[in-house]
């Protein structure tokens, strides 16, 4: 089932929110999406306009349209790392990701700490997010 483009951009929203900003997740791409995408959405809007204003203001007429459409595709890079985080918290975890993600839940309800279900074809990006917060928050740290 497709979903919409906007749908996407709302889940790569949650899933930003949901990633843990921890040493134990560090070297999954993730780690280094979100930080560059909440960047670009906080300063590419301004730099875009930045480089209209100056484009329209400096530029020849001939350069007008190049440089504008510089600025769309300034603007285009926050949407470009939501979406791609959106389309990721919905793919199925990779095997050894997948035992990892059963390891913390078995943990954390050996702890009493309610898990709530996976996506429909098992565990999701998004799944492993949400166990892991909740593993970093209430697990000791050798049980990571």
């Amino acid at each position: 089932m497709s979903r919409s483009f906007f749908a996407v951009l709302r889940d790569g929203k949650r899933y930003a929110d949901k990633w843990p900003h921890h040493s134990v997740v560090a070297a999954m791409a993730e780690s280094r999406i979100i930080p560059i995408t909440r960047k670009a959405i906080s300063w590419t809007p301004g730099i875009a306009v930045l480089n209209a204003a100056l484009t329209w203001q400096f530029m020849p007429q001939e350069q007008l349209a190049p440089g504008l459409m510089l600025s769309l595709i300034m603007l285009s890079l926050p949407l470009q790392g939501l979406y791609w985080l959106g389309w990721r918290s919905r793919q199925p975890l990779k095997p050894m990701l997948r035992n990892w993600y059963k390891e913390l839940r078995d943990k954390l309800r050996k702890q009493g700490v309610e898990c709530q279900p996976q996506g429909e074809k098992g565990p999701e990006y998004m799944d492993l997010a949400i166990i892991l917060r909740k593993a970093l928050e209430t697990l000791p740290p050798e049980e990571h």
